[in-house]
């Protein structure tokens, strides 16, 4: 009896820790966004803001201000939540489609297909950069917002996923649909997707994020400030204000861009739950 109540108090301790510093950063972040720069680099640590010279508690709304100036959100989050929702929309049911075939289907050369495809999943994706660059200069979308869709309908990680998933379905459900006349395709959309619907959830919501926060393949392609995403944008204003006063306005602007994935994340924590566990299955 002592050793579990021991144990346990073990356990709550380590989740503890790590809660501590995975939520801290975001803590100090938040708390800075309030401050000025002595404030920020004053050599006397403190969560709570306070004037550098009086050090009394004192809020500053005026980096969210200068943010809101410098940045222009509304474009930046419209293009942002436009790649993403297409990109999560069509990554989702391409990759469950392929999934679905892969596990169900019978067709010559099946399982060559699929190991090669998961062989891609080995090739850095730095590597695959200048390849994408030219197929997307050569279909006449560089610096367009159909370059940060086209490469990414699709992903093998995804696919496995879902193929894993549909695997772990009882076929009778599926016969059955196929005795009463209905197509495969029939009983992909009718009773296999909505079987899938938590483990759905979970990878758009990981493909969401993915792309809300994708910066490297936009800094590629993209050029024209019209067609910035978020990353592009709080990349462009970092490498502006250098300066250490500008510190404060560029936390806050970097608090302005996670409100929205901490929403997400808050208001669809159960549905990433459930989805983990369905995925947790056998192949």
């Amino acid at each position: 009896m002592v050793g579990k109540k021991t144990e346990r108090i073990l356990t709550y301790f380590v989740l503890c820790l790590f809660v501590i510093i995975l939520v801290f950063p975001f803590i100090w972040l938040l708390s800075s966004s309030f401050k000025d720069s002595r404030g920020i680099f004053s050599p006397e640590f403190s969560l709570i803001p306070r004037d550098f010279e009086t050090g009394e508690i004192s809020f500053t709304l005026d980096n969210y201000k200068s943010a809101i100036e410098y940045m222009n959100f509304p474009v930046l989050f419209f293009n942002t939540f436009l790649v993403a929702i297409i990109n999560t929309v069509t990554n989702t049911f391409l990759n469950s489609l392929a999934g679905y075939s892969f596990a169900r289907l019978r067709f010559k050369g099946r399982e060559l297909l699929f190991r090669l495809i998961l062989t891609s999943m080995m090739i850095p994706g730095t590597v695959l950069l200048v390849p994408n660059m030219i197929i997307i200069n050569k279909l006449g979308l560089y610096d367009h917002l159909g370059a940060l869709v086209v490469p990414f309908v699709i992903s093998v990680y995804n696919i496995f996923l879902m193929r894993q998933h549909f695997l772990t379905l009882p076929r009778e459900l599926e016969e059955s649909g196929i005795v009463d006349g209905a197509s495969w395709y029939k009983v992909f959309l009718k009773i296999a997707l909505p079987l899938a619907r938590p483990i759905l959830v979970t990878l758009g919501i990981f493909t969401f994020m993915w792309n809300y926060n994708n910066f490297l393949w936009p800094l590629v392609v993209i050029n024209s400030p019209e067609n910035y995403t978020i990353a592009l944008g709080l990349g462009a204003l970092l490498s502006t204000l250098k300066q250490a006063e500008n510190y404060p306005i560029m936390i806050a602007t970097s608090v302005i861009v996670a409100v929205p994935l901490i929403v997400i994340f808050m208001f669809l924590q159960k549905h990433i739950m459930k989805g983990i566990s369905a995925g947790g299955v056998k192949g």
